[in-house]
């Protein structure tokens, strides 16, 4: 059952980790895909698996802080297929810092990836969606965004400003059946935490562990299929919802680092 058939997508961060997951299975869910990612030359290849296992993407080079490259994007995807169905806003970067210690220009760089770069994606794709009266726009969220992890203060509120958004939009535009959910993924196994793990040592690997119910570490591919949902026409009427993939982290009590 290719659940997304017909249906256009331009996702961001596609080049690893979940965003790239979430365009594989897309694809393999029948959606025509726009890759979007700074790193082109990695877009390009994996773009080019997807198509070559029968998906049709387009690999495209954006920074989602960069309004004009996003409207280019943006001005390629419907002069090639007309229209514009879902939007998942994924880019990200991670920064960690004690808040009194933390240099201002490390935090106005998160915001304008993280928090900036979904407002300039929902701002350049939404009014081809309202034009349709049609879309689902899927923002990637996280647990910070309402538990406490220490000296994560300015990816936190990142994410809890994209909740905010989220809420409010689905608000404003459900009449015009647009919707706007926010998934949380909780420890998972990407690109950006094993980098961590090496920077950290085995401790963080264990922690990350430890802190889920399920005791283990989530798959890309399981944060996928969360967006494959909400993607499709099977949740029509669910919009303002946050959905945490997260094993079970959030029935636990708050994570401590050792």
């Amino acid at each position: 059952m290719r659940r997304l058939k017909d249906k256009i997508a331009v996702v961001t961060g596609a080049a690893e980790g979940i965003g790239l997951a979430i365009s594989q299975m897309f694809a393999l869910e029948g959606c025509k895909v726009a890759m979007c990612d700074i790193n082109l030359s990695k877009c390009e290849t994996e773009s080019s698996l997807i198509n070559k296992k029968g998906g049709e993407t387009i690999p495209f080079e954006c920074s989602v802080d960069n309004s004009s490259q996003m409207e280019n994007v943006v001005k390629a995807v419907m002069n090639s297929f007309k229209q514009i169905d879902v939007l998942v806003n994924n880019a990200a970067i991670a920064v960690q810092g004690n808040i009194v210690e933390m240099p201002e220009e490390d935090w106005d760089t998160l915001m304008n990836v993280n928090l900036k770069g979904v407002f300039i994606g929902i701002k350049t794709v939404l009014p081809h969606m309202l034009k349709k009266r049609s879309g689902s726009i899927i923002s990637l969220s996280s647990l910070q965004a309402s538990r406490s992890w220490n000296d994560w203060t300015a990816y936190a509120a990142a994410k809890g400003g994209i909740n905010a958004m989220t809420v409010q939009l689905a608000g404003q535009f459900g009449n015009q059946n647009v919707r706007f959910n926010t998934i949380s993924p909780g420890a998972i196994n990407t690109p950006m935490n094993e980098r961590r793990q090496k920077e950290e040592g085995e401790s963080f690997l264990k922690a990350s562990i430890d802190q889920a119910a399920m005791l283990r570490l989530g798959t890309t591919e399981e944060v996928a299929q969360t967006a494959v949902f909400l993607a499709s026409d099977e949740s029509r009427f669910i919009t303002g919802e946050d959905i945490k993939v997260d094993g079970g982290l959030s029935a636990l009590p708050r994570y401590i680092e050792n």
